[in-house]
């Protein structure tokens, strides 16, 4: 039996009768490559190893404060419907994205007032416009520890509440939009308002 060697597009037998220098030529050709083809799957199984490693670090990171955190869960348009329109609430909807920068530095304000307020009846949900659903806002959510209830109801919420930007406040009192406040507003200008809420 023979080598075979592939020469632009030619195939040329070596055998017993072929120059022997020829022969070593190939055969030291062959064994290069299977080294070479040896280091290229070590290198693969390296990279394999590192993207195990990052992966499982990537979820730590992202799974930060779960525990504390609240969970983002869809909704539906006639459960939202019901928690903005109850006759007894004193409400803060929040709408949001995890690609939206202002959205993301309020939600840290919001989750104090939650705290501050809420035994004085004050509730607070976010709602997440996110077109890749709950699992886009989650991560944001556990690294911030987010307490009060963030729900994913996606594009729809554009038209169904006339959003022209986010962030964007609904400040809601027994049932009934009382203010629309687009925009990152400061932490003392948010306080007074769910003080002024409370209190009407």
């Amino acid at each position: 039996m023979g080598f075979w060697l592939l020469v632009t597009g030619f195939r040329l037998s070596v055998g017993s009768q072929a120059d022997p220098c020829l022969q070593v030529l190939i055969k030291r050709s062959y064994r290069a490559g299977l080294r070479a083809r040896r280091k290229v799957e070590i290198l693969k199984l390296r990279l394999l190893l590192f993207a195990a490693m990052f992966g499982i670090w990537c979820v730590t990171i992202d799974a930060s404060g779960a525990d504390t955190a609240a969970v983002v869960q869809p909704i539906e348009e006639a459960a939202l419907d019901e928690l903005i329109n109850h006759k007894d609430n004193t409400l803060i909807v929040s709408f949001m994205a995890a690609w939206c920068g202002p959205c993301i530095d309020e939600l840290p304000a919001l989750n104090n007032l939650y705290r501050k307020y809420k035994d004085r009846g004050l509730q607070v949900i976010g709602i997440s416009i996110d077109l890749e659903g709950a699992v886009a806002m989650q991560p944001v959510v556990n690294k911030l520890k987010i307490e009060f209830p963030v729900y994913w109801f996606g594009d729809k919420a554009i038209q169904k509440f006339n959003l022209t930007a986010i962030p964007l406040l609904l400040v809601i009192k027994r049932g009934k939009i009382v203010e629309r406040l687009p925009g990152r507003r400061p932490d003392n200008f948010l306080d007074e308002k769910v003080q002024a809420l409370i209190e009407r």
